[in-house]
């Protein structure tokens, strides 16, 4: 008999979150790891009368194509990427065996992949297709976030299954606030103090369309503006790789000094990934305070009530024009919670991750 959380789950991402119609073409995709989350979702795509197709993942092939494909192969976009543009909807369920897979890739081989796949995630940015990124609990994941995997159910299921639309509500008066500032000061710990140009942009409200769990408000900022240092305490892990003690520093917006207590190579191949790696594609506020700890998973970290993220790269298309345009898109966290404040245009607003209006 299924795991009624993750029934709940498929709910969530088939009902809420894609809002499945009569006739709807949908792709799931997740690893053999995910059978019985894929299952129940496919089982919600059918009762809501779409059509549900299936890209089931053997774990460990990805790290094998991007080893020993030739530059021809690792450039060439996949049926997968080619079906995106014939989809009405994708759910995208994370579901690693081993997280550490890609650690020792040379990085001229993932940015050659990241560059074929770019036209179809594009697509999916500019929300030319609905689509759900979800996670499903395994032995990795646990072993990444400290803790069995029983209790790494109880975390993800605990974020996941919440009431989406009082997370919306409770996220209003806070965008409302942004919307109506230019400019974002964020100070904390460890030298931090930067500030983010949003004039004219307007915040988009994240509750369980395109992340579950979710709970964050985002922008896309005016990239050219960003002036600053940030240091971020949290450990990040990107494409395999962990990351630890990010320091950036901005100067008209771009990163001129970079370093990492733990990954400072793979955060310079990073940021010479191409021209907008060193700019900023988006600034997030966390704001689901259900989630309490950072667990090394921008899924969860990056929602946190209390955090702001950083992301270098690419822009979202809905979070306004002129974005920043990168194959990369990196969100790096910091918590506010101990000694951290946001001020807009010079008032405080938020003081140790607790709003103050």
């Amino acid at each position: 008999m299924a795991d009624e959380r993750v029934v709940k789950l498929a709910d969530i991402l088939v009902n809420h979150s894609l809002k499945v119609q009569r006739g709807e073409k949908i792709l799931i995709s997740g690893s053999t790891s995910a059978i019985p989350l894929i299952k129940e979702v496919y089982r919600a795509v059918l009762k809501a009368g779409g059509h549900p197709h299936t890209n089931v993942e053997i774990p460990g092939l990805l790290g094998t194509f991007l080893r020993e494909g030739t530059e021809e192969q690792l450039t060439h976009a996949g049926w997968t990427e080619l079906l995106f543009f014939h989809m009405d909807g994708y759910v995208n369920i994370l579901s690693e065996e081993n997280t550490k897979d890609l650690t020792n890739v040379e990085s001229w081989r993932s940015t050659a992949r990241s560059k074929a796949r770019r036209p179809a995630l594009e697509h999916l940015m500019a929300d030319k297709a609905k689509w759900v990124l979800t996670k499903f609990p395994t032995q990795a994941y646990a072993q990444d976030a400290e803790m069995s995997l029983e209790e790494l159910e109880d975390f993800i299921y605990s974020a996941a299954l919440v009431d989406y639309a009082e997370i919306e509500r409770s996220m209003l008066a806070a965008a409302a606030k942004f919307d109506a500032a230019s400019r974002v000061r964020i100070v904390g710990t460890n030298g931090t103090d930067v500030t983010v140009d949003i004039e004219g942009r307007k915040g988009i409200l994240a509750a369980g369309i395109h992340n579950v769990p979710d709970g964050e408000f985002y922008y896309t900022p005016n990239f050219r503006k960003t002036e600053g240092t940030i240091f971020f305490e949290w450990p990040t892990t990107y494409k395999g790789r962990e990351i630890a003690g990010i320091r950036l520093t901005f100067r008209e917006g771009k990163v001129v000094e970079a370093s990492a207590q733990k990954g400072q190579e793979f955060l310079e191949e990073a940021l010479n990934t191409d021209e907008g790696a060193r700019y900023l594609g988006e600034l997030g506020i966390g704001a689901n305070f259900g989630i309490e700890r950072p667990t090394k998973d921008i899924l969860f970290d990056e929602k946190i009530g209390g955090s702001v993220h950083l992301a270098l790269g690419g822009a979202y298309a809905q979070g306004g024009p002129d974005g920043n345009v990168s194959v990369i898109h990196w969100d790096i966290v910091k918590g506010l919670k101990d000694g951290g404040e946001i001020y807009l245009d010079g008032e405080l607003v938020q003081k140790n991750g607790k709003w103050v209006f």
